[in-house]
């Protein structure tokens, strides 16, 4: 695997395990239960963020089978660098549709195993991906559009530290 592509992806896997292990301890309830009505729980939450890597990652082996990729340009990077502004704002997005459908009730262990085969797939993805591909367009975010593996990769951290931060939230809330 590309040395960059490495270290954004154990980058990934960091926090991905420091939060599995911040939730290891707490009951499954309160892993399932939301704040209010409509809003997800915490394992809602790790589903939904396991959704979008999944997805990101079958868009990426699909798209890097065309012959003629698009190379990022200076505005697939200020798109990038505004979606990167807005996941690190606070603000709160209304996530799209086809990554909105979470289970009601899920098992943390259940999310671990799917969350591990994800991962893997993710690390073949990158370690398989082609040295003149680096710089081409492999991803496309609803919102920002075209991205590099290296932008979906910071993407991907962007879109599970803004989630992280969710989660933190709700278990302060529940251990008070």
């Amino acid at each position: 695997m590309n040395p960059l592509l490495e270290s954004r992806y154990l980058k990934l896997e960091e926090s991905r395990n420091r939060l599995i292990g911040e939730l290891e301890g707490l009951e499954e309830e309160l892993l399932n239960r939301s704040a209010a009505a409509g809003k997800w729980s915490i394992n809602q939450i790790v589903a939904h963020v396991i959704q979008v890597e999944q997805l990101t990652n079958s868009y990426i082996q699909r798209k890097v089978q065309e012959q003629e990729l698009e190379s990022a340009t200076l505005a697939h990077s200020l798109r990038s660098l505004l979606l990167r502004i807005a996941l690190h704002s606070g603000m709160k997005f209304k996530a799209p549709a086809v990554v909105s459908k979470v289970p009601p009730y899920v098992n943390l262990n259940s999310l671990r195993i799917q969350w591990d085969a994800t991962r893997y797939a993710l690390e073949d993805t990158l370690t398989a991906l082609p040295q003149q591909q680096l710089d081409k367009c492999v991803f496309r975010h609803p919102y920002a559009g075209m991205l590099n593996i290296y932008q979906t990769l910071d993407f991907l951290h962007d879109h599970f530290s803004h989630h992280a931060r969710q989660i933190a939230r709700l278990r302060q809330l529940w251990l008070q």
